[in-house]
């Protein structure tokens, strides 16, 4: 009997294991150039119907409670001595689950854009501005909110081999989704088989051995 209370205990460990679901979070992001003075509409599908607006890209990302995640939009450009400068959104998120089954997060996005370009037979000049936007929040699952990136930025622009200068507005969309995973089924070890007794085989019986008479002469 010392040996029944450590074996029903690890029979109800592994029911309870084997019953938890895993809950992860799912944050999708809109990125968008709004040009300045603009109205932003306040939900991401509402974009379309927007003049002016480039949506620059709608990554997703999955990711534990309270675990960060990076989503970025960069693209390379050549810099004057041959390097690369990285220009676009970087957004680095945290989001975690609460008691009452909401989200809670908070983070970090970095706009890195072309603010001038200068080229010429003596001097080449490119200036890069890059602002960091700070915030935490808390949504419902399944629902969106806006983040605004501040007051709007002259972006420089390439168009018919000159360069423009246009005012932009970056603005980003993220909607929050917990998604719970069926615990995975485990199956059950086999019994290992009976161990048979060497020199003899399971249902059957061993015969009498005859002996011969002896010849006498």
């Amino acid at each position: 009997m010392k040996f029944l209370r450590p074996l029903i205990a690890s029979s109800l460990l592994a029911i309870a294991t084997h019953c938890i679901a895993a809950t992860s979070i799912q944050v999708s992001a809109k990125f968008a150039d709004v040009p300045a003075g603009t109205e932003i509409p306040a939900k991401p599908e509402l974009l379309a119907k927007t003049k002016g607006v480039d949506v620059l890209s709608s990554p997703t990302v999955v990711t534990g409670s309270g675990k960060s995640a990076t989503i970025e939009v960069i693209q390379n450009v050549s810099a004057p001595g041959g390097s690369e400068v990285p220009l676009g959104v970087s957004l680095s998120i945290t989001p975690t689950l609460t008691e009452n089954g909401n989200i809670a997060f908070s983070g970090k996005a970095v706009d890195r854009f072309k603010h001038g370009q200068r080229d010429g037979e003596s001097l080449t000049v490119l200036s890069c501005v890059a602002r960091e936007v700070y915030f935490k929040g808390t949504a419902a699952s399944g629902t969106s909110i806006l983040l605004n990136t501040g007051a709007p930025t002259a972006a420089a622009t390439k168009k018919d081999g000159t360069t423009q200068m246009k005012s932009r507005e970056l603005v980003i969309y993220l909607t929050f989704k917990k998604i719970t995973s069926e615990p995975e089924k485990k199956s059950e070890p086999k019994k290992p088989e009976p161990k048979k007794k060497s020199g003899t085989s399971s249902g059957s019986t061993k015969s009498p051995v005859k002996k011969k008479p002896s010849s006498k002469n």
